[in-house]
């Protein structure tokens, strides 16, 4: 009769483990690669958002300016001030 070991099974198990382990790992560190992907993504649509926005409000404190409100009335409303002299070209 042969004689057997009794903790056999220790080996088997413990491979087990290592290998379970090691999908783990491999699949958690591939999700958390994707995952980094996305939020760099998403910082760099933050920033173009955010330089965006400070050239929209740039536009806005230009278009509010006095020189800029006449600029508009003058060329798009054909206003002029009281007292200006405005000469009509009829060779047109």
């Amino acid at each position: 009769m042969r004689k057997t070991k009794k903790g056999w099974w220790v080996t088997p198990l413990l491979a087990a483990i290592f290998l379970y382990g090691a999908f783990a790992y491999h699949s958690q560190s591939n999700q958390l690669y994707m995952l980094n992907l996305k939020i760099s993504e998403i910082e760099r649509k933050i920033e173009k958002e955010k330089e965006k926005k400070q050239e929209l409000l740039k536009q806005k404190e230009e278009i509010s300016s006095d020189e800029s409100i006449e600029k508009i009335a003058r060329e798009k409303l054909g206003m002029v001030k009281d007292g200006e002299k405005v000469f009509v070209d009829i060779n047109k």
